[in-house]
């Protein structure tokens, strides 16, 4: 039963997509509504007992999974097989990722109206692509899991986006293919020169050894992978594809694209340029720092200039990556620390944030702030539950936000990287652009909740049982990390040591 944990886990979704495509399930809406929350349920529970039970006292122990296809390998001859392994990066962002497609599935109840199987079955193949990337252990697997979600992801913002969704939807598959493309041939280099160095054909890419190659070859994958990865975090430059998407795509695709497939792209930053290349990193450190910096302030300055909410909160979220990358160039323990937790606050904070802005689209028929007041009048409910999640987003004392930032920051200035501006000058610019964040988070609450009611929402109710339920559920995660990090941060910063050949001083 042991090698079949992680195939279960990660198989189980595509599988009762296939089974709610079928005539099994019957069409109606509330059957498979109800089908497919029940197996988001049932896979949550499985997905908990594992997080529950995985042994975070050891910083060597994985949980590993090898299928056998017709008893052998799956291409015995050249190296290549049906691998997977979670350690404790791995498990963190697997159970983040259950949750979130477990809230974007109870989600979709109110804003999905048609084509109700192929829109599930989407969901749930995203979420084997999603689990796939996080679990696999071979090179190859990764990229056909990270090639996975691509197609589903395409046709369910053709199929559900709003406005110019073709447009939309061609812009991100292009982007998306354009980013993958580098991705494959740093793979397929890593493999050949692991093969050069070693004599073996393998894609176990924990496993990888290029120390006798070339570090100018080395500087080349880790540029495929940075531009590949970075495009899905994304980098600035390679960021315009986000906003577009945010702001057509339906609110439970926004969630699953903000609070997960960003940080996928993240994961893979981490794996492969931090941990696989660990010593072109140290290189690149400088240039990492600065994007950061650039990510930080770009993404604020767009998101005080926007009127559509969803567009804001993408920005935002541009930001909060920009974040991330100065935490992990670092190169300390307290910044990889808060980079990793910053990935999971993020994830619960911008979750809250497009469930606020999604039932404000519901209610009132438009996303432009400018359009919309004294909301708080009818939706008190709403209004009351938005303070804590837009506190956090902020970066307030006692909430997820505030410990991701101040971890992140804190590692920033305290970090020895050389750069061509010194990295406190660096951290202090991006500090002081943070408080611009403040200013485009309370300008949605301000011209939400307050001001004259306009006469059309008269009629305007406030939010169902459902979404008070997932509003909560998410101001417990944000409330709980803000209050309890160290159930997070005492596991990371060993892991961080080990991991990445970070010197400890936490």
């Amino acid at each position: 039963m042991q090698n079949y944990i992680l195939p279960i886990l990660v198989f189980s979704p595509i599988i009762f997509s296939i089974i709610l495509m079928s005539p099994i399930i019957s069409s109606e809406e509330k059957v498979i509504r109800r089908s497919t929350k029940t197996f988001s349920i049932i896979h949550f529970i499985y997905t908990a007992i594992l997080l529950i039970t995985f042994d975070y006292t050891n910083m060597g122990n994985v949980i590993e999974s090898n299928l056998k296809i017709f008893n052998s390998d799956w291409i015995e001859s050249i190296g290549l097989n049906a691998s997977f392994s979670v350690d404790i990066l791995s498990i963190l962002l697997i159970g983040l990722a259950s949750i979130i497609f477990l809230i974007a599935i109870f989600l979709s109840k109110n804003m999905i109206k048609h084509s109700y199987k192929l829109y599930y079955s989407l969901i749930l193949i995203i979420q084997t692509a999603v689990l796939g990337i996080l679990s696999a252990k071979d090179l190859f697997i990764f990229f056909l899991f990270w090639e996975l979600e691509l197609i589903p992801m395409y046709i369910i913002l053709l199929k559900w986006g709003s406005g110019n969704k073709q447009k939309t939807a061609r812009k991100f598959i292009l982007y998306k293919f354009f980013g993958s493309m580098f991705i494959l041939l740093g793979l397929l280099l890593l493999y050949i020169l692991n093969f050069i160095n070693t004599g073996t054909l393998s894609d176990d890419f924990y496993n990888i050894d290029i120390s006798n190659i070339d570090n100018k070859i080395k500087y080349i994958i880790f540029l495929f992978f940075l531009i590949g990865f970075g495009i899905k975090l994304p980098i600035i430059s390679l960021h315009s594809w986000l906003p577009d998407v945010h702001s057509q795509a339906e609110t439970p695709i926004s969630i699953i694209l903000s609070a997960i497939l960003l940080k996928v792209g993240a994961y893979g930053i981490l794996r492969f340029n931090m941990q696989v290349l660990n010593d072109i990193f140290i290189i690149f450190a400088p240039l990492i720092m600065i994007l950061g910096v650039i990510n930080i302030i770009y993404g604020s300055i767009c998101a005080i200039n926007q009127k559509d909410i969803k567009r804001i909160i993408a920005y935002s979220s541009i930001s909060a990556m920009g974040i991330f990358l100065i935490a992990i160039a670092s190169l300390t323990e307290i910044g990889i620390t808060g980079a990793i937790f910053q990935l999971i606050s993020h994830a619960f904070i911008s979750a809250g944030l497009f469930t606020i802005a999604g039932i404000i689209y519901i209610k009132c028929g438009t996303k432009n702030i400018l359009r919309i007041k004294g909301l708080g009048e009818k939706m008190p409910i709403l209004m009351f539950l938005s303070i804590p999640i837009m506190l956090a987003a902020v970066g307030v004392p006692l909430l997820s936000g505030f410990i991701a930032e101040f971890l992140s920051f804190i590692g920033a200035f305290t970090s020895q990287v050389e750069c061509i501006i010194d990295v406190k000058i660096l951290t202090s610019i991006a500090l002081l652009s943070l408080i611009i964040s403040c200013i485009y988070i309370l300008k949605i609450y301000h011209s939400v909740f307050f001001g004259e009611l306009n006469k059309r929402y008269n009629q305007i109710k406030d939010i169902n049982i459902h979404q008070k339920i997932i509003l909560i559920v998410l101001i417990v995660f944000v409330i709980y990390l803000g209050i309890f990090p160290f159930s997070i941060t005492n596991i990371l910063s060993e892991y961080s040591i080990i991991n990445f050949n970070i010197i400890g001083g936490f």
